[in-house]
């Protein structure tokens, strides 16, 4: 019982066999009670018009209307089964009129009515009588009304039994109606089951219902992501991997050369030198890779609502970096006076204003400048800048620069292309808009502009 309530919560199509069953029945039995008033009604309206035909007919100077049938209309009014019927014609002078309607004051009652239909009551009995007046005569032409009720019912319930034998029909067609309208669903379902991990295809919706359309199209995009990600996740690893067997491979050789004989002391030490800096540098790459995997994480996890103070964090993270700015002369400052509260955790904020701003650095030359400033627009809207005077980035490039593993050519610096990747999937999350632009730094050695980065807040 419980495995048939939970079945019928949980299953569309049970649930509209269901409300289809109970439908169908309710319409069926409002119809039936329709049907059989309206036979009923039909029926009497008959007999009626037989009470008034005949009294039509009848003449009224016949002997025949004062003359007793001698018919047993004596049977009790609450009979299951009554006499064939027998029409009561009589004129209100005929002295059987009170015998046949078992009433001495039945005449007298009569009298008083006028012409037409009545429901007239005696002692014992019902009758539904019509009265009609010819050739200065009355003729009353009566039935009883237990027999005509009789008649009408037996009328009304020849109409109705047939719709009552349909309902089953009715349940049977429904049942097996909804099974084959569903059966797209089931082949559907089966059809994905049956599928291998790897299948991705989209699926046929050409034989599907209209209705179930919008849940294909849903599929097939899902999927079509999915192809997405598994394509953009194996390019990810395929350029992380090649990333690591550089700096692995150059280390392995650098290690094999100190079985070298005649290895000088000072040789040794530079060697060493080249294998810190290459341990650095993998250990770099190997953070970032993990930045940008806690940075795509977070994009399938719905974010909370926080802020961060930015000049706190600024304070920290200008002390942390600037040695590597004074290492190549270069100037950095900020120009932000005031304090700012940002949609942004504090984390994600400080990963992203350092990847920028070690890039300006890093791209800088000697002597540069790198500056931090903010900057109010009309429509609620922060956008905090970290431009340089350095090398600058093609406009053509600017948008390939977010792109994993993207190193723009024709440069010496050391790097894992990860930086701006990992600014743009964290900005994306945090509904954080990222525009690049030349900046306003003069740059004194070259023509070239330097380059504007800007973050827009929506405050």
């Amino acid at each position: 019982m419980a495995s048939r309530s939970k079945q019928l919560s949980t299953s569309l199509q049970w649930r509209l066999m269901l409300m289809l069953t109970i439908l169908v029945t309710l319409i069926a039995i409002i119809g039936d009670l329709l049907a059989y008033q309206t036979a009923f009604r039909e029926t009497q309206d008959l007999q009626d018009s037989q009470l008034e035909q005949i009294a039509h007919f009848l003449d009224p100077r016949s002997t025949i209307l004062r003359k007793d049938a001698k018919e047993n209309l004596n049977f009790p009014e609450t009979a299951s089964t009554l006499p064939k019927p027998r029409i009561l014609a009589q004129t209100l002078d005929s002295p059987y009129l009170n015998t046949l309607m078992g009433d001495e004051n039945a005449v007298a009652k009569l009298q008083q009515l006028s012409d037409g239909f009545h429901n007239f009551v005696t002692v014992s009995r019902h009758w539904r009588v019509y009265i009609l007046t010819r050739e200065h005569a009355r003729i009353v032409v009566a039935q009883r009304t237990a027999y005509r009720n009789n008649i009408a019912r037996d009328s009304a319930l020849s109409v109705v039994w047939p719709f009552l034998f349909l309902i089953p029909v009715f349940w049977l067609i429904t049942a097996v109606w909804i099974r084959r309208l569903f059966r797209a669903t089931q082949i559907m379902s089966n059809e994905v089951a049956t599928r291998s991990a790897t299948d991705l295809s989209p699926l046929d919706f050409k034989h599907t219902p209209t209705e179930i359309r919008p849940f294909i199209f849903a599929l097939n995009r899902l999927f079509s992501q999915l192809q997405t990600a598994i394509e953009h996740d194996q390019r990810f690893i395929g350029h992380a991997a090649h990333e690591l067997r550089t700096p692995i491979t150059a280390l392995t050789i650098q290690i094999a050369r100190f079985d070298e004989p005649n290895l000088s002391l000072s040789e040794q030490q530079k060697m060493i030198q080249q294998i810190k800096a290459g341990i650095a540098r993998t250990e770099q790459l190997l953070t970032q890779l993990l930045s940008m995997a806690r940075a795509q994480h977070q994009q399938h996890t719905p974010i909370q609502q926080t802020s961060t103070a930015l000049m706190p964090l600024l304070r920290d993270l200008v002390a942390n970096i600037l040695p590597l700015a004074e290492e190549k002369h270069q100037i950095l400052s900020v120009e932000i006076d005031q304090e700012l509260d940002l949609p942004i955790s504090s984390r994600d904020l400080y990963t992203i204003l350092k990847n920028i701003i070690i890039n300006s650095i890093k791209y800088t030359p000697d002597g540069g400048q790198i500056s931090i400033r903010k900057e109010f627009s009309s429509d609620q809207q922060l956008t905090i800048w970290i431009e340089d005077n350095g090398c600058g980035i093609a406009v053509g490039e600017r948008m390939h620069v977010f792109e994993p593993f993207y190193r723009i050519l024709g440069n010496n610096e050391n790097g894992s292309g990860l930086g701006l990747a990992i600014v743009k999937t964290l900005c994306k999350q945090w509904h954080i808009e990222i525009i690049m632009t030349d900046s306003t730094l003069k740059n004194h050695r070259s023509e070239i502009s330097g380059l504007a980065v800007g973050l827009v807040f929506h405050i």
